[in-house]
Order: structure tokens, then C-alpha cells, then sequence
């Protein structure tokens, strides 16, 4: 069973087999059927070799050029096994289903929201539990899936999905979910499920394994809950000279972080002040924004810096353009010099940047690109980086929030932030 949800191949087959949709997929043992997979599906697609671990050698490309550099790289990451193209469904949202079944019946199950749309790896994704922004009907749903595939590969232990939800295409449709991945293992989700949640799932997949004292199903996510929690990642960027601290689907985190909150903004506000490194900009402060005008956040996160007090920066002329043409918002072009860290540094300190919001599309293509260069030196300059649109807008919410709460002064003995409670005052009886 493991063999067949690591291959790709034989995975969608099952799938397929089950009723359970995915995205459009083929397998290719030659760069000619790829580009005529990805010509018919149109682009862009994603490449997606069997047996890695942490989505090493998995790239999502957009154009023909990328197709035959990333398709050789996967190929050479496991050559005994053709690689799997699938259509890569933009701005769709991704969701993780962690459970645990018994000889194929489901037993329990959670559902965790990412933040982030799909394209970010699972592990540097930004988890929400309970989810904030899924309805009752996706739920039964996912639930109906996660029977589905325990029962297709006879499950007995943990297993993890992701899902990924595609907008309906009508006001009469239901939004399409799509099974991307099944692993046949506990996740590094599952410690994070069973706090939040209140109920050990190693226990329950322990028994399962062995098949003794094997407990009666549970629908956790039934359950009504009055708080939210928030699982971020931790990256070593500052560790890793020269690396570009931009988030896709390869993994690069090295630890995680989660707290609790009254919702999700406060959660979130908890988890990242809590991550190493982290540094609430001072009020009115300096913004560094850039990377991709066609985010919609790009706008939304600049009037709410601005409303929020804060003086928005930018180096790009396109970035400038299509900021100042939005009604109420202002934005200053500054120099920005890409191969002097040191006067790159001065720049920052003259006009107070004090955090950086950089949503480009992808990967600096060198040193001197602009959009690296402002990630890179946020890390280096220990500042705080929102590097993903979902994110960013997520972050000036919460800001929004805690500023009229003192969340921007500095801490004083013996003042504990509301967010600040012992997790057995979260969970209450079910710890």
C-alpha cells in the first residue's frame, strides 16, 4: 500500500478508481510528453517525482523553458520511476487532512486551513485549526474523502492528505476538491492536531496498528471550540548565506511555532511573536513593499499600512506606478542600491524600515534582483519578513487589531497580553 500512494502513477489510479477528483495528471517518461501534457492542460503545471521526501526536486513552472530545466532535475531525483505532471490550479486553497482509520474505517480525523494558496509546501505553510473560512458542506465532504481512501488502501494507522479547494465555477456549483497527495504516516502536523484538538492521534494510531483496544470512531471536527490556533513555521534563513527566503513547494523550514487565540488574528499574532528572530515594527514606521502588482493584496495591505500610521517604501518603478494610481494611497520611491549591503543598509536606517513585504511571483533569477535582494537583507538585517500575499494581509489584520490594544508598545513587567494563557485554559476539559 505504500508503494501504491508513493507512486504517482498508481496512486491516481486509485484515486480515479474511487470517485475521488484530482487534478488533470499524466505520467511522462520523455520531455516531448511533457510539454504536450502541459500544451493541452495549459500552464502552468507541476512536476511531481515519486518517492522524495519534504517535495525535494518538485517545481511548478509556468513556461516551456522551465519544463525541460525542472523535468531534468526530477528525473534525476528517482530514475526508476517515471515523473508525474499535473495541472497546477492557481490561487486555490490548500487544506490538510490528518487521520487515522482501522482496518480501512475512518476513526478521527482534523482539518487544518493553510493561509497560504497552494503552491507552499505543507511544512512552511501556515496552519489554521479550527478552519476559519470552510463551511459545514466542505466539511462533510472532506470527510467523505478521507473514508473514501482509508478504505480504497485499507488503512490501519495515520495517514495525511492534501486537498486543495478550487472556487465553484457557478453560483449554483460547489467548490471543487481535489486530492494532491496521501502519505501513509503520521505528519508533522499530527502533534499539532492532537494539542489543538485535545486528543492524542499517535495513541489512537498506535492501537490501530496493533489492533488492540482499538477506540470507536470520533468526529472531532463536529465539535464546537471558542479558540483557533495557529501552527508557523520557523526558517534558519539567517543561517543560510546568500539563500533566497521565498516560500514554494520545496521545503525549507526547520522547526514550527503554535499558539492560541480568541481567533485567528489573535492566534496568528501569537504565533509569529513567538517565532525567533520576530520584531514588531515600531509604530510609524518605515514599510519596504514590492513583488507582484497583479496580487490583489498588494493593494489592500498598502491602505492598511497606511491606515494603520505606517509610511509605505518601494524600488520599483512598476510598484510605485500602480500604487500611486490607487485612490488614498502614497508610496515613495527610494534608491536601492542591489550589490552594497552596506549602503543598502543606511538607506533602511534613514528612512526607518522597520519590516518588509516582498509577494513576488518567484525566485530571484540572480543576486541582483531586486526582490532577493529586499528578502535577503531583511533576513540579514534582522528584520521582519512577509514573504506571501495571504500572509501579509493576514498580518496587517492582526495589526490592525492589537495596535488599539497596546500590541506595538513595549512589554512592561507584570502586563500579560490577553493572548497569553496556559493551553489547558484553551482546551479545557479535553486536555
Amino acid at each position: 500500500m505504500i508503494d501504491t500512494a508513493e507512486d504517482r502513477h498508481k496512486f491516481s489510479s486509485v484515486l480515479d478508481s474511487i470517485g475521488v477528483d484530482q487534478p488533470e495528471w499524466c505520467e511522462v517518461t520523455s520531455l516531448d510528453a511533457a510539454k504536450a501534457f502541459a500544451q493541452k492542460v495549459g500552464y502552468p503545471v507541476l512536476i511531481r517525482p515519486s518517492y522524495v521526501l519534504s517535495g525535494a526536486a518538485m517545481n511548478v513552472v509556468y513556461e516551456e523553458p522551465a519544463l525541460e530545466y525542472n523535468l531534468s532535475a526530477a528525473a534525476s531525483v528517482s530514475p526508476l520511476h517515471p515523473v508525474v505532471i499535473t495541472k497546477f490550479i492557481d490561487n486555490a486553497q490548500e487544506i490538510d487532512v490528518d487521520a487515522v482509520a482501522h482496518k480501512g474505517k475512518l476513526l478521527v480525523h482534523a482539518v487544518s486551513e493553510h493561509v497560504e494558496n497552494a503552491g507552499v509546501h505543507s511544512g512552511d505553510a501556515t496552519l489554521v485549526l479550527p478552519p476559519f473560512s470552510l463551511t459545514e458542506t466542505d466539511m462533510a465532504r472532506l470527510k467523505g474523502i478521507a473514508e473514501k481512501v482509508a478504505a480504497a488502501f485499507d488503512i490501519s494507522g495515520p495517514y495525511n492528505m492534501q486537498v486543495i479547494k478550487k472556487p465553484a465555477d457557478g453560483p449554483n456549483d460547489e467548490p471543487q476538491l481535489k486530492v494532491i497527495e496521501c502519505n501513509l504516516r503520521a505528519s508533522r502536523s499530527f502533534p499539532f492536531v492532537s494539542k489543538v484538538l485535545g486528543h492524542n492521534f499517535i495513541e489512537t494510531a498506535a492501537a490501530a496498528i496493533m489492533d488492540r483496544d482499538v477506540p470507536e470512531p470520533i468526529d472531532l471536527m463536529a465539535q464546537k471550540r471558542d479558540y483557533t490556533s495557529i501552527k508557523v513555521a520557523q526558517f534558519s534563513w539567517t543561517r543560510l548565506g546568500g539563500a533566497d527566503p521565498f516560500l514554494g513547494v520545496e521545503m525549507a523550514s526547520t522547526g514550527e511555532v503554535a499558539s492560541f487565540g480568541k481567533d485567528v488574528h489573535e492566534a496568528y499574532w501569537a504565533s509569529l511573536l513567538s517565532t525567533t528572530g520576530f520584531k514588531v515594527p515600531r509604530a510609524n514606521s518605515g514599510v519596504l513593499i514590492g513583488g507582484d502588482i497583479t496580487k490583489p493584496e498588494m493593494a489592500t495591505v498598502s491602505k492598511q499600512l497606511l491606515n494603520l500610521g505606517f509610511k509605505l517604501y518601494c524600488s520599483s518603478p512598476e510598484v510605485e506606478g500602480y500604487l500611486n494610481n490607487l485612490p488614498y494611497v502614497s508610496v515613495k520611491r527610494i534608491f536601492f542600491p542591489k550589490t552594497d549591503k552596506r549602503k543598502l543598509r543606511e538607506v533602511f536606517d534613514e528612512y526607518e524600515i522597520q519590516c518588509v513585504i516582498n509577494l513576488a511571483k518567484a525566485r530571484g533569477t540572480g543576486f541582483t534582483d531586486e526582490d532577493y535582494v529586499a528578502r535577503r537583507n531583511a533576513v540579514d538585517f534582522g528584520l521582519p519578513l512577509l514573504n506571501n500575499a495571504r500572509c501579509a494581509q493576514l498580518w496587517v489584520e492582526a495589526l490592525a487589531k492589537k495596535i488599539p490594544q497596546g500590541g506595538l508598545r513595549k512589554y512592561t513587567e507584570g502586563q500579560i497580553p490577553p493572548e497569553v494563557r496556559s493551553w489547558r485554559e484553551f482546551v479545557g476539559w479535553r486536555a
